[in-house]
């Protein structure tokens, strides 16, 4: 083999290598990252919306909609008795509540609290129940004038 001919041949396996490698490298990228959102806040926030569970205690809890608030955030995971479930999966946390009144100092809030894929829409868990005002964060209540 004359040196030229060895010297095309090692370039061509070095493109080759490199080619290879580059592929490889474009591979394990996709498949670290995590799957495109599909579903945003607002979506996730009428999908509670659209549950049964949840439209039956809006229904019967939810009565003034001046003293209702609705909050969203993605949070890895979620806790449901007390043990996480799906600590490595990302979830639209869903807060709907209502004061149930506008009388100063603490007061009981309704409350819908739900996990939904951003993913696929799919409900993980929901929650529904009377809970202390203080419970909840004053800029969650601000809204409402609480404080």
């Amino acid at each position: 083999m004359t040196p030229q001919v060895f010297t095309n041949v090692t370039g061509v396996i070095i493109l080759i290598s490199v080619i290879i490698a580059v592929s490889a490298c474009i591979d394990l990228t996709e498949l670290q990252s995590e799957p495109q959102i599909k579903v945003n806040a607002s979506q996730a926030i009428e999908i509670v919306k659209q549950d049964h569970v949840a439209i039956k205690y809006m229904s019967e809890n939810f009565t003034n909609p001046a003293l209702r608030v609705n909050t969203t955030a993605l949070v890895q995971g979620f806790e449901a008795n007390k043990s996480v479930l799906q600590d490595n999966k990302t979830y639209w946390k869903v807060e709907m509540m209502e004061r149930s009144c506008l009388c100063p100092g603490p007061k009981s809030l309704f409350v819908v609290e739900s996990y939904v894929s951003p993913y696929t829409g799919e409900i993980a868990n929901l929650t529904t129940g009377e809970v202390r005002e203080s419970n909840y964060e004053k800029e969650t209540c601000a809204y409402t004038a609480c404080h």
